[in-house]
């Protein structure tokens, strides 16, 4: 009875981190979007869109792994390591790494180790 409530206890942390950061993201890119009509000037490189592309798919992940916690949640720690790597290999000199970014590994790692922890009880 125990080892069951934590393990619901640890899904549910990782899907309340998952949405909170999902619908923030969102947030910031609907800022962005009316914000980057009004901004003259060249658009993002194709190394920016390529990093976007791949922080989306993680949180693309994170949805998933609402429904499937095994495979959403490794989709999107692997999208989210290759995330950060490529941050920090930017070619924009103006790019600073911050490890806030590293939240984002949270709830992947959480729905992983909630997935074999019920693998586990069974």
């Amino acid at each position: 009875m125990k080892t069951t409530t934590s393990i619901s206890i640890l899904r549910w942390t990782a899907s309340i981190i998952g949405i909170l950061l999902v619908a923030v993201t969102l947030l910031f890119l609907i800022g962005s979007l009316f914000e980057g009509q009004n901004r003259p000037g060249p658009g993002l490189s194709t190394f920016t869109k390529i990093t976007f592309v791949v922080w989306g798919m993680g949180l693309a992940g994170i949805i998933l792994a609402l429904w499937k916690p095994g495979k959403g949640g490794l989709f999107s720690l692997l999208s989210f390591i290759v995330f950060n790597i490529l941050v920090v290999f930017s070619p924009n000199p103006d790019s600073h790494y911050s490890f806030v970014l590293l939240i984002f590994l949270l709830p992947s790692i959480l729905f992983l180790v909630f997935w074999w922890l019920k693998k586990q009880a069974r």
